[in-house]
């Protein structure tokens, strides 16, 4: 007697996954696979096909366009991301050609833009290449790079009716970077523009933040690797049950000598920068989207790419917190939230799909951001990785991808984790509706690394070769200059 299989009510995870999105991080995946390629294999790997396809509109190492107004600005060594797609424009055609409708996303942590008018500038006034979002002329500048990609999906989908624009995603993973060293928490921005805001809104506020130790401390401590950090901090949470998480973590050591009624002082102070900080970084978010949509008649999705911790201390943002942003529909100024699900928290009405790599783009970012440091010769020549040989740094970064895909999520058995979304004849108010798989696999670091420009240094012509500890030291004081946030350590 034959026995019949059994099926099982996973065996449907992916048609119950909800509408899938590729996300493409860099153009640079494009020298290796091509769009056919990659929407083959999301296919194989999820089990369904990808309704829609993430394209950057800027590189670590440069733009991907030309920009009205920028020029002098470098072009990315993958603005031509291979022998047949020769630009930006061919890479939108061949996605629209398949019938998938683009989603542009971007990340404002460039650092190529000159000026420190633009900057985000340190607790010491020293001023860092990342733009800060908040700054009304760097809304100008990202906005137009953000603008100017719409422009172009916009005339190319133009000449192909059938898909087109369908949203734009700003990635908000890593907006205000922090660094420091045990008891001396160095959190950003200072400048005009953010100390402005606090004026205004938390008179007084900063002062407390200029020295050390500060608020910050009760809730993140520098390590010899990076910032451990508690982000399971609700909107809602006391100064009393700040106090008893910096107990629990030891953070406390890092205010020797101070009395219960000091530390709760601290904690109000601390929860009234972040409910500051969480505003400002919403309508710098909201006047970005406007500024590269103006004078268009279309509205198109605006997507937050977060991590998905219930604080995000380099994004600044609450999660629970825009619920209520979400509800407010004339002033709101996203649509939906890409993030990591995580045992935190989860939307309860904002719309959201699940990012499929843990800590969302943040690792992803950290990667690209080494790459194109090592093809910057102002980077190459004048920090710490002059230090380093061309070789070293090939493998430095072959390391770093593999730690970096360490956290992929890149197997349909993932999509079983995800909350369930309702199927047919269901009223599950479940909010999620998809998820957003990642193109990049295992063997890409290997052959990126392997073919990547490295410009050489002067440790090219030193014969001494560094030890492992000395190139871990390297790295740390890299990791300083702009976000040392370390993994969760606790």
């Amino acid at each position: 007697m034959s026995h019949k299989r059994r099926t099982f009510s996973i065996s449907n995870v992916s048609r119950s996954a909800g509408e899938g999105v590729l996300d493409i991080p860099s153009l640079s995946v494009l020298r290796y696979k091509s769009p056919a390629v990659l929407l083959k294999e999301f296919k194989d790997t999820w089990g369904v096909d990808a309704r829609a396809v993430a394209l950057p509109v800027a590189e670590s190492d440069g733009l991907l366009y030309e920009i009205d107004g920028l020029q002098g600005v470098p072009l990315s060594s993958h603005a031509q991301p291979s022998q047949v797609l020769k630009g930006f424009e061919d890479v939108v055609e061949e996605f629209l050609k398949a019938k998938k409708d683009i989603i542009l996303s971007f990340c404002p942590t460039m650092g190529y833009i000159p000026g420190e008018g633009l900057q985000i500038c340190d607790i010491s006034g020293v001023t860092t290449p990342q733009p800060c979002i908040a700054n009304p002329r760097s809304t100008e500048v990202l906005g137009a790079i953000l603008g100017t990609g719409i422009d172009i999906v916009q005339e190319v989908a133009s000449r192909r009716p059938g898909c087109g624009l369908k949203g734009i995603a700003l990635d908000v993973t890593d907006l205000w970077g922090m660094s420091g060293e045990l008891g001396r928490v160095e959190a950003t921005c200072f400048c005009t523009a953010c100390t402005g805001h606090f004026t205004e809104t938390a008179p007084e506020l900063l002062k407390y933040f200029k020295t050390f130790p500060n608020p910050w401390s009760l809730l993140l401590r520098p390590t010899a690797t990076g910032i451990d950090f508690a982000s399971e901090v609700p909107p809602g949470i006391t100064p009393e049950e700040i106090v008893g998480i910096a107990r629990q973590r030891k953070y406390i050591e890092q205010f020797p000598g101070s009395e219960q009624n000091e530390l709760l002082e601290y904690a109000n102070l601390l929860l009234r920068y972040m409910r500051s900080r969480h505003a400002l970084t919403l309508g710098a978010i909201g006047a970005l989207f406007d500024y590269a949509t103006q004078d268009m008649d279309e509205k198109f999705t605006r997507i937050l790419i977060m991590e998905g911790e219930t604080y995000g201390w380099t994004s600044g943002i609450w999660l629970e917190e825009l619920e209520n942003e979400y509800r407010n529909e004339e002033n709101r100024s996203f649509d939906e939230l890409w993030l990591n699900v995580t045992p935190g928290y989860l939307p309860r009405t904002v719309p959201y799909r699940a990012y499929m790599w843990r800590r969302s783009r943040y690792t992803i970012n950290n990667f690209f951001d080494l790459a194109g440091s090592l093809s910057s010769a102002s980077m190459r020549a004048n920090t710490l990785l002059s230090q380093m040989s061309t070789e070293e740094c090939r493998r430095l970064v072959a390391e770093r991808w593999q730690r970096v895909h360490g956290s992929a999520l890149s197997s349909q058995a993932a999509l079983v984790s995800l909350p369930r979304r309702p199927v047919d004849g269901e009223t599950d108010t479940d909010v999620r509706c998809g998820f957003v798989g990642v193109g990049l696999d295992r063997e890409f670091g290997d052959r990126f690394s392997d073919q990547m420009v490295i410009l050489p240094s002067r440790a090219d012509n030193n014969t001494a070769r560094p030890t492992d500890s000395h190139i871990a030291s390297i790295l740390r004081n890299m990791q300083g200059n702009k976000d040392s946030r370390a993994d969760r350590s606790g």
